[in-house]
Formats: structure tokens, sequence, C-alpha cells
């Protein structure tokens, strides 16, 4: 099941950030040990829903077993995607997809244009669901509030 994340689920929302950085590091900027260090409240405002961000989580028997992120930075009309995850398990059963949705739905209702996204280069999987989800590959992305990595491809969805 698909849900927003709240305040309260901090404690899941850090389990299920530190499972993907340490399962899939390379998919991440942020690094395992990095989001080791952050204090409960990091955790308290990341999850904590706003006008300008939100997360949403694949939960399974009380478990978040998927996560998703997406906020607005300068520009009102471009929200950016970040922080995708689903647990191994589940990849290819459609989590990802739903997790996905959330946000464009999300971006729609904050009267977004646009939605973008960076992917590592050689993340084909997650290129291809970007694309089944039609996100279009770009040279020429708006401008990202955070420094991609060398080599990364960018999407948008426009709305």
């Amino acid at each position: 099941m698909i849900r927003p994340i709240a305040e309260d689920d901090w404690q899941r929302l850090r389990d299920v950030r530190l499972r993907a950085l340490e399962l899939d590091p390379a998919a991440f900027l942020e690094t395992h040990a990095n989001a080791l260090t952050f204090p409960e409240e990091h955790w308290r405002v990341r999850a904590n829903p706003t006008e300008r961000q939100a997360s949403f989580a694949f939960e399974r028997d009380g478990r978040f077993e998927g996560l998703v992120a997406c906020f607005i930075a300068e520009d009102p009309a471009t929200v950016f995607l970040v922080a995708m995850w689903v647990a191994q398990e589940l990849r290819g059963r459609g989590a990802a997809r739903q997790l996905v949705e959330s946000v464009l739905d999300w971006a729609r209702g904050h009267n977004a244009q646009r939605v973008c996204l960076s992917v590592e280069g050689d993340n084909e999987r997650a290129a291809r669901l970007y694309e089944k989800c039609g996100f279009v590959e770009t040279l020429d992305p708006p401008q990202l509030p955070y420094e991609p990595n060398p080599g990364n491809r960018f999407y948008v969805y426009v709305l």
C-alpha cells in the first residue's frame, strides 16, 4: 500500500532510507555513513509534509519497503522527485510505479508544470521505469537544487 509519510513515521523513514543507502549505495548522492550521523530532528523534518515537500512509502506489514520523496525548490512550477527506492523483492511488481504516481499526483495538486529527476548514468532499470511512467530524457534539465554525479541522466515529466 502506498501512503504519505507523516512526522510520526520518522523512525520508519530513517530505517528504509538507511536500508536503501546500504543496499544500493550507487543509486544515491547521499552515503549510508553520512546518513547515520543525522540527528532525530533531521528525520522528523524530512518526514513532515509541507506545502513544499512530501514523502511517500510503500508499506507492507507495518514496514516501509519502498520510498520516494519530492520537493519544490525555487521555481514553483517544478517538482523534483528524489530518494526513490524499492526493496529488491518488490521490484518489477508495480510498487515503484505506484510511488512515482504518488509524486505526480502531489505535483498536480500543487499546480506544478513538470516533475524532474536525475538517475545514475548506469542505472538502466531506473531509466526504464521512468520512461514507462512517461518521463522523457533531456539534455537540458532545469536548474537542479543539488549537485548531480558526473554522468547522471536527467528526466522530465510534463504535467
